[in-house]
């Protein structure tokens, strides 16, 4: 592990703030992943599935990853791909969202 990541590890995991600034700062911690724009656009997105977020949390993750090139269907894939890790739940509750993001109209029975 190159010692930069490690030193970064080391200091989020102690919550050391100027870490956490670097992180969500104004660039959102755009230089610090390691990731090109799109990549780190799903990883957000996953993390919003993961963690069950809000209708403007899916709206800005979905909104991101496309202004970053990142075509609908992997978007989606996103969801596909988590279904093992988080649940048939989590995903269903966010596929209605990232629906709505993507300017689909989807009908879920039961809603």
């Amino acid at each position: 592990m190159r010692d930069d990541h490690e030193d970064l590890l080391r200091r989020l995991a102690l919550n050391d703030e100027s870490a956490l600034a670097a992180v969500v700062g104004p660039g959102l911690g755009d230089d610090v992943a390691g990731l090109d724009p799109g990549r780190l656009a799903l990883v957000r997105l996953a993390g919003v599935v993961a963690l069950g977020g809000e209708p403007a949390s899916y709206q800005w993750a979905v909104t991101a990853a496309l202004a970053a090139g990142v075509p609908d269907r992997a978007v989606v894939g996103v969801l596909a791909a988590l279904v093992p890790v988080a649940g048939t739940v989590r995903v269903r509750a966010a596929a209605a969202e990232v629906a709505v993001a993507l300017g689909c109209e989807i009908e879920v029975p039961g809603d």
